[in-house]
């Protein structure tokens, strides 16, 4: 039996096959790139956080060696070789670096001679020969009088800070240095940084091959170079890392699943499929329509409009999901206020506004004090509800037209306009008090406290950017930590 089909059908097939191939190129093609270049900026504001960790890390252990080297009883036991500083300091059954967080301190005099070293028991757990040590990072570190970078020792990452030392009013001439050296712990950093990338690797090899570096420079940290791999699975970041002399250190590797490419490419494929059954009920309708009587002609336009409908609910799904998408490249994860990008593009506008309209604009800038203790203490989910509690306090307290972001790890900021400067220290005054005053109960019987240090500045003419303005307000914000923490600082002098 020859089973023939209808011209007209074949005709309906084909047309359906070309109008499938083609909606689905198409839109594919229009959405993509919008979600790769949010999965681009999201990626982007991770290695900023991360590197700004590090950076971080990096100043607390050069504030660590400037307050050792800047001590009295320090400039003595140089002048002097008095033993008694060290039974009170580092005796052997003292576990005072390994309380500051810091593997190592070398003492040395104007000759460059080693008065005294100390280390952490993370050092010697490392089988590491502190003579050997020493004659290999000396000599990097000779010629400069203060300097923070990083450095390289048998395949391993360090920061390393020296320090002039002097007395505490700075009288006197210098009498040596100190050199402090931190080593960079993959769990510990791995641990700080989960919520940014699912994957790291220290110590992978530098590429070699012609391809495109971004450089990228926050404090003491210079030209870093970073390499990106973007695919529809994954992406990956080589992170070549350089010395203060600009010497090749080590390449680290972080990565993410393309979260927002996947989730782009599923919301189109999920698009083009209810595309595809619409238009095949479409064309079902369209053959049975020929067939029909014209009485029925009304009945099958309403389905007709039954299936445009449910394409329209399908497409108005497809922008709920964009919108979905934008909140997340612009949101912080954990606690949901504006990221670091989102902050800076707002601020940057109301900077604008200001300049234009010749109205007041200041920044606070605020750094919950002691967060890798409290981390390091009662672990992460507890530094978590920290933050959390943080940002509720601040929520509360200030205006919906104050732009409030999260600059990475425990650092955030509130830009302001149009308040004169009484008033802006009353909001900081009150933060800081609000947040010495709360207590996080974990358990039954234990409590967690914390405290914050805020700098805050105000433009000074029309001129100042909004980077500018940050650098003077985290000026502000380090005097704040460095001269006791849980205070507002506003002024240098």
């Amino acid at each position: 039996m020859n089973l023939r089909i209808p011209k007209n059908l074949l005709y309906l097939i084909f047309i359906y096959i070309v109008l499938v191939i083609t909606l689905g190129t198409i839109s594919y093609k229009f959405f993509i790139n919008d979600f790769i270049d949010l999965e681009k900026t999201q990626n982007q504001n991770n290695l900023t956080s991360l590197i700004k960790f590090m950076d971080t890390d990096l100043k607390n252990l050069a504030v660590i060696t400037n307050d050792y080297s800047k001590w009295d009883e320090t400039y003595d036991f140089i002048e002097n070789k008095n033993d008694i500083y060290i039974y009170e300091n580092f005796r052997e059954e003292s576990s005072t670096l390994d309380d500051l967080g810091v593997d190592g301190f070398i003492f040395i005099n104007k000759n460059g001679e080693v008065i005294y070293s100390n280390y952490s028991k993370e050092f010697y757990s490392l089988k590491l020969d502190k003579e050997a040590f020493q004659k290999n990072i000396l000599p990097k570190l000779s010629g400069l009088e203060e300097i923070s970078t990083l450095l390289k020792y048998e395949n391993r990452l360090l920061y390393a800070s020296k320090q002039k030392i002097l007395r505490s009013d700075f009288s006197g001439n210098d009498r040596g240095f100190l050199i402090s050296v931190k080593f960079l712990n993959k769990q510990v950093l791995k641990n700080e940084v989960k919520s940014l990338f699912e994957k790291l690797q220290l110590d992978r090899e530098k590429i070699t091959t012609n391809v495109t570096k971004n450089s990228i420079s926050i404090g003491d940290l210079k030209n870093i170079q970073i390499i990106t791999d973007l695919d529809n699975k994954r992406v990956i970041n080589y992170i070549e890392l350089y010395n203060y002399k600009g010497e090749y250190l080590s390449t680290v590797l972080v990565s993410n699943r393309s979260q927002i490419i996947v989730q782009g490419n599923r919301t189109i494929n999920i698009f083009n499929t209810i595309n595809s059954i619409i238009l095949l009920f479409v064309f079902i309708v369209i053959y049975q329509k020929q067939k029909l009587i014209l009485s029925q002609n009304r009945v099958l336009n309403n389905k007709v409009e039954k299936r445009t409908r449910q394409l329209t609910n399908a497409y108005r799904n497809l922008k709920n999901k964009n919108r979905e998408l934008y909140k997340l490249a612009h949101t912080d994860f954990l606690t949901q206020i504006r990221n670091r990008g989102n902050f800076f593009e707002q601020s940057i506008k109301n900077l604008k506004k200001s300049n234009s309209e010749n109205s007041t604009f200041s920044v606070i800038m605020v750094d919950i004090d002691h967060f890798k203790r409290i981390n390091d203490t009662y672990g992460h989910d507890i530094g978590d509800k920290v933050l959390l509690e943080f940002c509720d306090i601040v929520n509360k307290i200030i205006d919906k037209d104050m732009i409030f972001g999260r600059l990475g790890g425990e650092e955030f900021a509130i830009s302001i306009s149009k308040y004169n400067e009484e008033d802006v220290y009353k909001i900081s005054e009150k933060i800081r008090e609000t947040c010495d005053n709360t207590k996080i109960k974990i358990s039954e019987n234990i409590e967690v406290e914390f405290t914050v240090s805020i700098g805050v500045v105000f433009k000074e003419n029309n001129e100042e950017s909004i980077d500018l303005i940050l650098q003077k307000v985290d000026k502000l914000l380090y005097k704040a930590k460095n001269i006791g923490r849980n205070r507002v600082v506003k002024s240098l002098i």
